[in-house]
């Protein structure tokens, strides 16, 4: 990881239609023992709430970072699971307290699916003013859990 994520960065990101999740799995992905590229490719279809303006990728992004980290690969204490699950749900609820909830829908307050509420969007610049600045703070909350 080079420092912090800015939302310069993240603007630059997405513009290269390098989408959330991807942003937020790739920003930790030297951490976590991975090459970034494989950290984007990972993440790539989870951007835009699964496509559908669900879960948002930052979460989906984080959960990632978060079961790559802490996660087990086979078996493990009963103990173990519970500390990677409260892990995701101290990140899941501070993350719906700060930012209105987990869904794209009720983080915009727009969904991206449907083509009118979609052009509100990009003519309202959200995806530059609501989501580049949540990957930041995405970031910054998993720095706390990792």
């Amino acid at each position: 990881m080079a420092g912090r994520k800015t939302a310069t960065e993240s603007q630059a990101d997405f513009k290269r239609l390098i989408v959330c999740a991807q942003q937020v799995f790739a920003h930790f992905a030297d951490r976590l023992g991975i090459a970034p590229e494989l950290a984007l490719r990972t993440a790539s279809c989870f951007g835009s709430g699964l496509g559908r303006a669900d879960v948002c990728g930052c979460v989906t992004g984080g959960l990632m970072v978060l079961g790559l980290a802490h996660g087990n690969a086979g078996a493990w204490s009963r103990e173990e699971q519970r500390a990677l699950y409260a892990r995701r749900d101290a990140f899941t609820g501070a993350f719906a307290r700060a930012h209105g909830g987990l869904l794209c829908r009720e983080i915009l307050g727009y969904d991206l699916t449907i083509p009118d509420q979609r052009a509100v969007i990009v003519e309202k610049g959200l995806f530059t003013s609501v989501c580049a600045p949540l990957v930041c703070a995405t970031c910054d909350m998993l720095e706390d859990l990792l």
